[in-house]
């Protein structure tokens, strides 16, 4: 994610180009497809055994984070927004009002409220009705992303149009694919709970997915390492998305397999926060433009630079945070 949103300006910055370019474009762009994917992990194996003992319950959670996201994709966006207020004499003002609401956000909030109304079904038998749910879901987003539903202009039903199935953020084709990734949820959660491993089941898922992913994107025309970093594309392909969730369930393999000191630390107190880190990290940028309005004689690089270190200081402050029930729990055996 950080590679996506600031990279582009330290590579051009450094030079940086060719083949090194489009391996770190290609990273930074399995940040928002893998973590939509994992979303249909954490389902399977959080919220569907929560489901199952109070259904009503589980549902009401889930509408309350989507809530809560709501209101982080509102101040994600609020910059946007302050752009087009201060051209509200324009055309279309109402609609590019709205326009600037949108973001990964935006989906998260729609799919977590429609996955809270379909929690308790999902919760019945999880990997059946999550897989063809999904497939279904990829189906309709895939029919209406190219000639089924077209370009409406700059209307209401576009803004639908762009919320559901043209966006990046395609709500039916990304939702499908979460829901499809019940079922590996489903396998990792019955593996822990009977102490085996789930390393080598969830590889093999992985590598097919990758393979499958890819062999189907060199039909729709990936050719180089540069078409990969730029293939995922609006509406969302399935292909990619595929390709991405090789990579992440192999990563995800691979981090619970080896320890790697400090680092594994690192990202296993950050995954507890990333809806606030990813609030944190979109205000950065924002926050240099505000700098550059308020100081314009202020150098540049001691802006972002500031701006950087804030957002920083507060991940540290987020890793240090999450460590204080097991200094607690030390304290408590310390006095006993």
């Amino acid at each position: 994610m950080i590679l996506a949103h600031f990279g582009p300006g330290v590579y051009e910055r450094l030079g940086i180009g060719g083949t090194s370019r489009a391996m770190l474009d290609l990273i930074g762009r399995l940040a928002t497809p893998a973590f939509v994917l994992i979303f249909g992990i954490t389902l399977a194996i959080i919220y569907v055994p929560k489901a199952r003992k109070a259904p009503d319950a589980t549902m009401r959670g889930l509408i309350n984070r989507s809530g809560l996201v709501l209101l982080c994709s509102l101040i994600v966006s609020l910059h946007g927004t302050v752009n087009v207020l201060m051209t509200s004499d324009e055309p279309a003002f109402w609609f590019r009002l709205l326009l600037a609401q949108y973001s990964v956000l935006t989906f998260y909030t729609v799919a977590i409220f429609l996955t809270a109304l379909a929690v308790r079904f999902i919760a019945q038998d999880p990997v059946r009705i999550g897989f063809l749910g999904g497939a279904l879901l990829i189906f309709i987003g895939s029919v209406l992303g190219y000639e089924a539903f077209p370009f409406q202009g700059e209307k209401a039903i576009e803004l639908v149009r762009l919320l559901f199935v043209s966006g990046k953020y395609g709500v039916f084709v990304m939702m499908g694919c979460a829901w499809l990734m019940i079922g590996v949820g489903v396998l990792i959660r019955n593996h822990l709970a009977n102490g085996t491993s789930f390393h080598r089941d969830v590889m093999a898922i992985a590598l097919g997915m990758t393979l499958l992913g890819l062999s189907d994107g060199r039909v729709v025309g990936w050719r180089t390492l540069g078409d990969l970093a730029s293939g995922y594309a609006a509406p969302p392909q399935f292909w990619y998305l595929a390709m991405v969730g090789g990579a992440m369930l192999s990563a995800l393999v691979a981090l619970d397999r080896y320890t790697v000191p400090v680092v594994g630390f690192v990202l296993e107190r950050i995954g507890r926060y990333p809806l606030s880190i990813y609030v944190a990290h979109s205000l950065v940028l924002p926050g240099v433009a505000l700098l550059r309005w308020a100081a314009p004689t202020l150098p540049e690089a001691i802006g972002t630079v500031g701006c950087l270190l804030l957002f920083i200081v507060f991940c540290m402050y987020k890793v240090w945070a999450s460590t204080a029930p097991d200094r607690a729990r030390r304290a408590l055996a310390t006095q006993s």
